[in-house]
Formats: structure tokens, sequence, C-alpha cells
């Protein structure tokens, strides 16, 4: 059977839509070859490498996917070329984060409004990356589910997503991760009252 295609108004409205719907758009866009390329070009290019480029474009669906729920997409930008900034903006962040090298301009052609980063993406990314030291004590499976929960997934969503036997299953493993989380973050106070200034 042909794959479904989609106009960048369908992606959103289904996207926006939840369910099924929401699911199989966001399939789509994992399914996008050329654009998944590129973000690893451009992050193997900048002091990265391949598995480093497949976490970029995994972590900028889940933004992408959270801003057109959240009504942040601006709709004058192509979706492209909006998740390849999206991906762009986290890598440099977490380059500049790390001291790492200068980052060098690439010059793959995407949509020019690719430039213009959302301010709301910067104040994402810096949340993220104090979360994301917190979560990355868990593991990247828990890591993945909490994602997830947190993008307003279903159990049976997350059990598709992560291969899980029934929805049972993946809220049982969600409760386990939650759980450790919590822990690790009450063993982090300062990490905490950071992420509550941002």
């Amino acid at each position: 059977m042909k794959a479904q295609t989609y106009t960048d108004k369908e992606m959103i409205a289904a996207i926006k839509s939840g369910s099924a719907k929401r699911q199989e758009a966001i399939r789509y866009l994992y399914q996008d070859a050329s654009l998944k390329g590129k973000i690893i070009q451009f992050v193997s290019r900048n002091s990265g490498n391949y598995q480093d480029g497949e976490d970029m474009f995994h972590e900028g669906i889940i933004v992408l996917d959270r801003n057109i729920r959240q009504n942040k997409f601006k709709e004058e930008t192509s979706i492209q070329g909006y998740l390849y900034s999206i991906c762009r903006f986290l890598w440099m962040n977490q380059i500049r984060k790390q001291g790492k090298v200068t980052l060098t301009e690439d010059n793959l052609e995407m949509d020019s409004s690719d430039q213009d980063t959302p301010e709301d993406i910067l104040f994402t990314a810096e949340q993220k990356e104090i979360l994301n030291s917190l979560v990355s004590q868990l593991g990247d499976r828990c890591k993945k589910i909490l994602e997830l929960w947190k993008l307003s997934y279903s159990m049976e969503e997350i059990a598709n997503e992560l291969g899980f036997s029934s929805a049972a299953m993946a809220r049982k493993n969600k409760y386990r991760c939650h759980k450790s989380l919590l822990e690790i973050i009450q063993k982090h106070p300062k990490l905490v009252n950071t992420l509550k200034e941002q």
C-alpha cells in the first residue's frame, strides 16, 4: 500500500488532531530520508557523528510536534525548513555548551526562513538541557518513554512506538521511569531551582 503523503497544512491538521492521525504524521516525518540526511550531514560536519545527527532529528521532531500543538508554529515557514532550523539550533546550542570547536555554516539549501529561530525554541532548549542532565541518568529507554508521555501520547501510542506488548506494560514502565526521575530530582535541588528560573 502506498504511504500517505502530506502537504504542510495536512501535516499540521493531523498533528493537532491527535490519536492515530497524529502518530501517522509523525511517522511520515521520521521517514523523510532527505531531510534526515541533511541534518545528519550538518551535525557530522560540526563535531558530531551519524548517531548525534539521528538524535537531533528525533529531538527536533519532538519540539516541532509540541510547537504545532501549542500553536507556536508560524505557517509562513515550511515544516521542512522549520524542522531543519530546530535541529540545527539544538545542535549548535549543545556544541556551545560543551565548549567544542567553532561551528562552520553548511551550504545546504533550505528555506531562507530557517535562519530565524523562534525565541520559544531557545527557551525550550535551555530548559531541555537542564532536564536532560537529570533524565539522562535514567538511560535512553526511560528518556524516550518520558518524552512521549510529556507530549501527551497515550499509553497505546507509547507501546506501539517503543515495542511494548501492551498499554499496561507501557504504563508500568512509565511509572517506574517517572518514579526514578523524581528520586534523581530530589538529589539535585539546585538544578531544579535553575529550571524554575528559566
